[in-house]
């Protein structure tokens, strides 16, 4: 009579979102398949090091130079990624038709809030503003930096950090970098 085989427990792998940054001002979120926080940060860490992830698209973070990973936690429901990895291989997302629903509070903008309106672009621009003097401190006054008041942006600084603001609770969402945006 043959012995009855034990079949070798696979290992429970879950997802883990690991923080990148290119340097102190770029910072972009992968979601890694691993047993552990540990194993996912070394997952990509190695792949840092090979130059296998070249194809993410940072965000603005801080000024050190990179790109190394800066954080690792379990994964949320509402978290938006640029890349998903499994068994050290980046896997291709299946396009998604996008929903235009707040995921703090679920409001779908079919009627207008009472903040008004319904939804809100948000971009960062760089403005600049004339600096006039440096006036000295006096009489328990500090030295303030003299600023002219009218400002103008920088039309060849690109808009940056594109997200949505839902009118209902007035928080902040991603915009999918998959989505084209159509100005009119």
């Amino acid at each position: 009579m043959a012995k009855p085989t034990r079949k070798r427990r696979q290992p429970t792998q879950k997802p883990f979102i690991v923080g990148v940054a290119n340097d102190l001002s770029e910072y972009a979120s992968v979601r890694v398949f691993a047993e552990s926080a540990s194993d996912a940060e070394d997952t990509i860490s190695e792949m840092l090091h090979r130059g296998g992830l070249t194809i993410l698209e940072f965000e603005r973070g801080d000024d050190r130079e990179g790109p190394y990973t800066c954080d690792v936690r379990e994964e949320e429901s509402d978290d938006q990624v640029e890349i998903t990895i499994r068994d050290g291989q980046v896997i291709q997302p299946k396009p998604q038709a996008f929903k235009l629903q707040c995921p703090h509070c679920e409001y779908d903008g079919k009627e207008p809030s009472e903040h008004g309106g319904t939804f809100r672009l948000l971009s960062d621009t760089t403005i600049w503003r004339e600096i006039v003097r440096v006036r000295p401190a006096k009489k328990g006054q500090p030295q303030t930096l003299i600023v002219e008041g009218l400002s103008d942006k920088y039309d060849e600084d690109p808009e940056k950090n594109d997200r949505l603001e839902c009118r209902a609770c007035l928080k902040e969402f991603h915009l999918p970098k998959d989505l084209p945006v159509d100005y009119i």
